[in-house]
This record gives structure tokens, sequence and C-alpha cells, in this order.
């Protein structure tokens, strides 16, 4: 009978039925050493993984709380900034921006749509009409807003042009854009580039007739309305200290030649210090508050004199004008100039309050009036001894009677 010899690679033959190797050494087994090595490998990988997944979800809680805090802070005071009443609906189309803030826009559209422009780019209250419980809350959530008896407030329904017919507008390069491109079309205008409040007396008001002052315009023609917008060109030349006596002296001197007016004296408009050219850095925002500081306190000394907030429509809420509002940082484009005629339509003082207010002040009324009949005289009689000075005069007032 032959010996049949075992071979390790006969299929039919198990593990344990393999007999031992010639040596006489059992054979050793590889399968287990393999599978320790194989799940410590496998359990190394699951740490990784783990330690991984912690680190990704600590990442995101992370992110997420950074993001969320960008986002509440920045966007959630923006958006209190901007709340504000609505405008009211003239169901109008928006005015046009004009490149060039000397060139006025279509007066059909401009002073009827500047209610809907204003919704657009402003922050702070809207110049609509909107009145009663939402125009309190967009005055609350308007850092410019200003809570004093002499600040104008907005009125429940606004005035049309009408109103103008017999108002005088002063006041310096802002005043002059103003005339030209908001659509306003009825006032008187007296006007001049560089204008500041030591210019009262200087003759520097064009007219068809040759210049004349401010003073002198004011003169021989008795005006319900009075807008004064001055101080821009005073922001670099003036000792603080002096400018309070000085504009107060302005005032009252209008007073006395228009002693049945009201007088409007409009807040310094903030400017764009980025675009504000070298050399004239005393044009910041800075001197603008400090110097509308001293305008509402001139207001608040002079029962006739009562204070427009310009800024609360033309701030950005951060105490600057809006941005691309002006191409030199200083002078408004015509959409904008539009939203202040809206803004001076809905924000004014009723006859009925106002003769209240001069009722209370019998003696104030009667020593101007007096005064105002004197320097009246003295003009006739000057002006007697020289009749083609007069009839200059008087061609002079005419031209004057309208936008010029």
């Amino acid at each position: 009978m032959s010996d049949e010899r075992f071979t390790p690679d006969d299929p039919e033959l198990t593990e344990e039925s393999r007999p031992e190797e010639a040596s006489g050494a059992p054979r050793k087994k590889s399968a287990s050493k393999g599978g320790k090595k194989r799940r410590k490998a496998d359990a190394g990988r699951y740490m990784i993984a783990q330690l991984l997944a912690l680190v990704c979800v600590v990442l995101v809680v992370f992110e997420g709380q950074i993001i969320y805090t960008l986002f509440t802070h920045k966007v959630g005071s923006q958006v209190e900034v901007m709340a504000s009443a609505e405008p009211e609906d003239t169901g109008s189309d928006s005015v046009e921006s004009t490149e060039n803030p000397d060139e006025a826009p279509s007066s059909s559209t401009s002073s009827s749509s500047a209610s809907g422009a204003s919704s657009v780019g402003l922050a702070g209250a809207g110049s609509g009409s909107a009145a009663g419980e939402e125009t309190a809350e967009a005055s609350s959530s308007n850092p410019e807003a200003i809570d004093k008896p002499c600040v104008v407030k907005e009125q429940s329904a606004a005035v049309d042009d009408s109103y103008f017919s017999n108002s005088v507008f002063i006041g310096d390069s802002r005043m002059e854009g103003f005339r030209n491109s908001s659509g306003i079309t009825q006032g008187t205008f007296l006007t001049g580039v560089g204008l500041s409040t030591n210019d009262m007396s200087d003759p520097i008001i064009a007219t068809a007739d040759g210049n004349i002052s401010v003073y002198q315009g004011l003169s021989g023609r008795q005006y319900d309305r009075i807008y004064l917008m001055l101080g821009a060109n005073d922001l670099g030349y003036y000792p603080w200290e002096s400018f309070p006596e000085v504009f107060e002296g302005v005032l009252k001197q209008f007073h006395e030649l228009q002693p049945h007016a009201i007088i409007y004296v409009c807040s310094v408009i903030y400017v764009d210090e980025s675009k504000i050219a070298p050399g004239f850095e005393y044009d910041n925002n800075e001197n603008v508050r400090t110097i509308n500081s001293y305008i509402l306190q001139s207001c608040e000394d002079l029962w006739y004199c009562y204070y427009i907030n310009l800024n609360e429509i033309f701030s950005d809420g951060y105490g600057e004008l809006i941005p691309d509002a002006s191409s030199d940082g200083i002078h408004l484009y015509g959409d904008y100039l539009a939203q202040m005629l809206t803004y001076l339509k809905n924000h004014y003082i009723t006859d009925e309050d106002f003769a209240a207010e001069t009722a209370a002040h019998p003696d104030d009324i009667a020593n101007a009036s007096a005064q105002e009949e004197t320097e009246s005289n003295d003009s006739d009689s000057d002006n007697a001894s020289d009749e083609g000075s007069s009839d200059e005069a008087s061609a002079g007032d005419a031209d004057l009677a309208g936008v010029n």
C-alpha cells in the first residue's frame, strides 16, 4: 500500500486535519494576528472620525454665533435707523436724479413726487404727511430728531406751492440750488454764492438793476414767512464764541424789518467729508453739529424764530450726509432738493398758532412796527430827493417778486 503524503494546498483538508510540518513544529496560525491589526486600525480611524466630527460641530456653532451677532448688530441697527412713517402716496412718479445740482427738474414732477422719493436712501423720518402714533414712532427711531418747542413738527396735511407766494428765501449757494432744482414755483429769493452771516449789509444780491444787500431786499415789502439757510460758509471763519451773538443780531434785524413774519431757520445740512476738497477741512460734521447747536439756541431765545431740522431726512443715521447725495460733499443733487421742498410743505407753523404766539408778545410787535415805520419814513425822505433812485429801487423789488 502506497504512502500518501500531505500537500498544504489540498483544498479538501481543513486547518485542523492538516498534519504537522516535517520539522515536527506545529504550524502557526496567522489569521489571529492579522485580525488584531485590522481591529486596531479600524479603532484608530474611528477615533479620528469622531474628533473631526467634534471639531466640525464646534466650528459650525462658533461661526454661526459670529454671523448671527454681526447680522443682528449691523442689519438690526440699520433697520432701526431706517424705520419711519410711510410717506404720503401722491400717486406720481419719482423724481429723477440729476448729475448737476443746479439743473432743475420739471416742476410738474419734482414737487409732487418728492414724497415717494423720500423713502429711498433717506435715513430717519419720512417726509410724507403721516401723523399720530406712526409719526411719533418715526421720531423716536430717528437719531436726528429734536424734541423742543421751537423745532417745527410735521403737520397732518401738506401745503402746496401757493403757501410760499408771499415768502422770502434767504441763503447761500445751497439755497440757490434749492431754487433751481427743487421744483418750487413761487417765492422770492435773496441768495448769493458764499453768503455768510456777516454779509447781510453787503450789496451782493444780484438783481436786474444791480446788487443789493439782504437787508435792502427785506425793506419796502412785508412778507408772511422768511426761510433762512445760512451757516455753511461760517464753519471755518468764526471763533465760535462770537457766532451766537452775531447770528442772533441778524435774526433780530430781520424781525425789525418784518415784524409780522414768521422766521424759519434751516439747520446746516451735513456734509460728505470724503468729498470735501483739500484746504476746506473745516467743512466737517463736527463743526456742523456745533453751529446747529447755536442756531437751535437762537430759535429757543427768540419767540418768532422756528428751527427746520433738515438733517432728519439728510442724515445717514450716523451724523453724516447720505452717501451719493452730493457731487462735491456740500451741494445736493436735484432729487434730494425736491425732498427738501416736500419736507417744507409738511413742516410748518399754522397761522392760528403763530397768531396766538404774536398775541402773547404785543409790546414786541408794537416796538418792531414803530421801528419799521421810522425806517420807512427815513427811506422815503431820502428817496424823495432823488426820483431816479426811487424808480430804480422799485424796479429792483419787482424783479425779486418771484423765482429768478
